[in-house]
């Protein structure tokens, strides 16, 4: 992206980076990332900043190095793909959480919940289900087995539990899935995509632990949610934001905020 040339036509036109993320509905950081360079421009963001800019929509993506198709840019490559899910376990702020780092990184979500993550979300926070399918691009019934996700031919990046139940770890494991959500994780591991299962249980007993193995050796990620204490966290906040970058590095996917060790 020609970012210097993005930051010229704001003072030309005497817009601002808070004008942008107003048009998108978005913070200022995300846009500062924008510009810096450091997050793609968002290929369903492309009209909004082109009217503040008071340029085309085309000449936007001439210069953000993205290819142009005219009104309805078909040829524009289709933005990555991730499935989430939301299982039962303690925890369910992952997932939400997750849902709002893609967005904001221009990943294309599609989420499923399980009946008993519906239950945790209402003991564990103030959101409605509603509100938190709102933050996906796509969401499914827990039983509609014939969405996309539900088929091998439908391509994504891969699938992230989270918080991933003991019972849908099990039930992945076995291969003999009862809903949409450990259907789509198979999926998943017969297509030899990504699956990571951020696990919520302890102590384990050696039966968790032999499931485990066995999804590992199926090609599954198992990835606990810990909490890293060399980053110094000052909130719970923080603990979930550098659980996800982690995770999130697994899919080559860049959370600007993530602090590494040694940087």
């Amino acid at each position: 992206m020609n970012t210097l040339w993005i930051k010229q036509r704001l003072k030309i036109v005497g817009a601002t980076q808070e004008q942008l993320a107003q048009a998108v509905g978005r913070d200022r950081a995300v846009i500062s990332r924008i510009l810096q360079g450091k997050q793609p421009l968002r290929l369903d963001w492309v009209d909004a900043f082109a009217k503040v800019l008071q340029i085309s929509a085309d000449e936007l993506l001439r210069q953000s190095g993205l290819p142009t198709g005219g009104p309805g840019r078909e040829h524009n490559p289709p933005r990555p793909r991730i499935i989430v899910g939301i299982s039962g376990a303690t925890g369910v702020i992952y997932g939400i959480r997750l849902l709002e780092i893609l967005r904001d990184l221009g990943v294309e979500t599609h989420l499923v919940i399980s009946r008993p993550g519906v239950m945790t979300i209402a003991e564990e926070t103030d959101f409605s289900v509603a509100e938190i399918t709102a933050r996906a691009d796509r969401h499914y019934r827990i039983g509609d087995i014939a969405a996309p996700i539900a088929s091998g031919s439908y391509r994504t990046m891969g699938m992230i539990v989270a918080p991933c139940s003991v019972r849908t770890m099990a039930e992945i494991a076995t291969g003999a899935t009862s809903n949409l959500l450990t259907r789509a994780a198979d999926v998943v591991l017969k297509e030899r995509r990504k699956l990571v299962l951020m696990v919520r249980e302890t102590p384990l007993h050696t039966g968790h632990l032999r499931t485990m193995t066995q999804l590992s050796e199926m090609g599954a990620i198992i990835a606990p949610p810990m909490p890293a204490f060399y980053t110094r966290p000052a909130s719970l906040a923080d603990m979930v934001e550098h659980n996800l970058g982690r995770v999130l590095d697994l899919f080559d996917l860049e959370v600007p905020a993530l602090q590494r060790w040694g940087e």
